[in-house]
């Protein structure tokens, strides 16, 4: 695991680059995004800042449509995998994909489309032994396939990684949106 505060090579075009895209597909979401469009300093980018920066998930599913999820340590609760940028992302869907092949130990990991398919706002409680106060997550969560389903879970990080039914997602708007696919 690694923890990283310092830049990150994404840019603030980027992020508006993705956010216009997933607004023209998702019109109905502009207040959740809102706050990510006010974004102007790649500060929104840094895990240290409050109250909220900017993280990249993967929603990943196999052959038979099932989502992966993992069993987040310090949250104890079931996730799609994902977390902060870090330096060396190359762009959002980078990071989520990143994120998901560190946690979890998958390999292939077929981005199905460029634009986000959700994004979720969600709060994070303080975390004393990190020194993080709380805050929230803005949280760009894009769709990939996954070539095979072996999972080896980043023990650092979860307790487990499973393939789970999509109902078992945190929103009923993402699966919705996941029937569209």
């Amino acid at each position: 695991m690694r923890w990283h505060n310092g830049p990150v090579s994404i840019t603030i075009a980027h992020l508006r680059e993705h956010l216009t895209a997933y607004l023209h597909r998702w019109p109905e979401s502009e207040c959740e995004v809102r706050p990510l469009l006010d974004l102007d300093s790649p500060s929104g980018f840094d895990r240290s800042t409050v109250p909220g920066h900017v993280t990249a998930s993967a929603i990943v599913l196999n052959a038979a449509d099932e989502v992966l999820l993992i069993h987040h340590r310090a949250l104890d609760r079931w996730f799609q995998p994902g977390g902060h940028l870090e330096p060396g992302d190359e762009s959002l869907p980078a990071a989520a994909r990143r994120e998901a092949v560190e946690e979890t130990g998958l390999g292939a990991l077929e981005l199905l489309d460029p634009a986000p398919i959700h994004i979720d706002v969600h709060p994070i409680p303080a975390n004393p032994r990190k020194g993080e106060a709380a805050h929230d997550h803005y949280d760009v969560r894009y769709l990939f396939r996954a070539a095979g389903t072996d999972l080896t879970p980043a023990a650092a990080e979860v307790h487990a990684a499973e393939w789970r039914p999509v109902g078992d997602l945190d929103s009923d708007d993402l699966i919705a949106r996941l029937k569209s696919y």
